[in-house]
């Protein structure tokens, strides 16, 4: 095993702590992440002990390495959720842990060369996605060498190149660079994008040919989003609109689900630890009684904003705990992506390309789903743009997209970085997330001179 195998996100170290995770496809993530591995080592990790799989016995068990490198991916989201929304307006911190503080308040980038910080926060968040990537590629190439020709057309395949390419996805909608492979230099974002669009159309191809529509699905919506965040708005339409309404993939989580795995509730949800709660602007909204925001516009609840509020005070024992309600316990699925998110592409696309009537007859389907009145008809690209935005906002609510409307409409300084939303940010504040910590110090392609990266900032 060479060096560069395993390399800069310290991918051998982690994989350990899933066992203790007992959803079926993360149960079978520790199967696939020692598969993986060992395929990576070239057996030389191979060992007699009874008790553990050797690279032969999960030659035999290719379904559990498929499940470990989608269950790998699944330990990522709950943190990303979390970051992503102390670095927009969903979120502030309530917490005494300056982790979180220093995501709220805009503080969070790391000295390369001076060794002045990573390994928690979005970094670890990029190091896990890095590894699932490599676990994915590991993984064809087992199912290659075991499955012969069928390998191609297999469920299986399907299934882990879906993954990787939503690693690159995840990566390149909140990273503003990254290496585009396993020990490689740093390129743009739109270059990880660009990638994942090319490994989700494999993918996607892959599906088609195993006859596996969940996997295709989720590809062509993975893709659908890619295209939208490169601009490229007619292929968005088109792949957005090729996903059926009723489409839903979510990462799943169980009951025994860990800190490490599901922070969003460990640390988030009232009756765990409040350390971060509902941005303060938008507690006027709340109705305690009902558990809901109400729409801005109609006045209407919207089921899709639960809060929960009992007078409590959160863990820095000052602030009110209004805790998001969505995710109540630690089996509580986050979604992915879905149809809404597909329709709310539509939508966006159909505003770029000034059908202000067709995107907004879109959101009025989609606020229609959600029991809200329609909006008027109004002919104010501005207006439908607001109206665009709010439904954004609201039924993508926690599911980590926040952060990234806000970068790529330029509303960072506006709505965080002035602190209209009740930010305590420092101005300018970034808008995206760094290179990791571990991987500039780790991976020898990558300078370490923080002068040699990229930090979007608000101004």
């Amino acid at each position: 095993m060479t060096d560069d195998s395993l390399s800069a996100n310290s991918r051998q170290h982690r994989f350990i702590r899933m066992s203790n995770h007992r959803n079926p496809a993360v149960t079978a993530a520790l199967a696939g992440l020692l598969a993986i591995m060992l395929s990576a080592c070239h057996d030389v990790l191979t060992v007699s002990d009874p008790q553990r799989y050797t690279s032969g016995d999960l030659d035999k068990s290719l379904d559990a390495v498929a499940n470990g490198v989608e269950g790998d991916l699944y330990t990522n989201i709950s943190a990303l959720v979390n970051y992503t929304a102390l670095n927009s307006d969903e979120y502030q911190h309530t917490g005494t842990w300056i982790g979180y503080d220093n995501y709220d308040s805009g503080r969070f980038y790391f000295s390369y060369a001076s060794g002045g910080g990573g390994g928690d926060g979005s970094d670890g968040i990029m190091d896990g996605l890095l590894r699932d990537r490599f676990f994915a590629q590991a993984a064809q190439e087992r199912f290659t060498r075991v499955m012969g020709d069928t390998a191609s057309s297999s469920a299986l395949m399907a299934q882990v190149k879906t993954v990787q390419g939503w690693d690159d996805l995840l990566i390149g909608q909140n990273y503003c660079e990254a290496p585009a492979e396993d020990g490689g230099p740093t390129v743009p974002q739109a270059d990880i994008l660009a990638q994942a669009v090319a490994e989700l159309t494999d993918a996607a191809q892959t599906a088609q040919s195993a006859g596996a529509s969940d996997f295709h699905d989720r590809a062509v919506a993975g893709r659908a989003r890619a295209h939208l965040l490169l601009g490229n708005y007619a292929d968005a339409l088109q792949d957005a609109r090729s996903v059926p309404d009723g489409f839903i993939w979510s990462a799943s989580f169980s009951e025994n689900s860990g800190r490490q795995y599901h922070s969003l509730v460990q640390l988030t949800t009232s009756g765990f630890l409040a350390a971060a709660a509902v941005r303060e602007y938008y507690w006027d909204r709340v109705d305690v009684a009902a558990r809901k925001m109400r729409d801005p516009y109609s006045g209407q609840l919207d089921a899709r904003l639960p809060v929960y509020y009992n007078g409590e005070i959160a863990a820095d024992g000052l602030t009110p705990d209004y805790s998001q309600w969505k995710y109540q316990t630690l089996g509580s699925d986050i979604p992915m992506t879905d149809a809404k998110e597909m329709r709310l592409i539509e939508a966006e696309v159909l505003w770029h390309q000034s059908d202000l009537a067709g995107a907004l007859a879109m959101i009025n389907k989609i606020r229609a789903g959600a029991g809200l009145d329609p909006h008027p008809s109004t002919t104010d690209a501005q207006q439908v743009f607001d109206y665009l935005l709010y439904e954004r906002f609201a039924e993508l609510w926690l599911e980590g997209q926040r952060m990234s409307d806000l970068h790529r409409f330029g509303l960072v300084e506006k709505m965080v970085a002035d602190g209209i939303y009740g930010s305590q940010s420092a101005d300018p504040r970034p808008t995206e997330f760094p290179l990791s910590y571990a991987e500039a110090s780790n991976n020898t392609n990558i300078s370490r001179a923080i002068s040699d990266h990229c930090l979007p900032m608000s101004r």
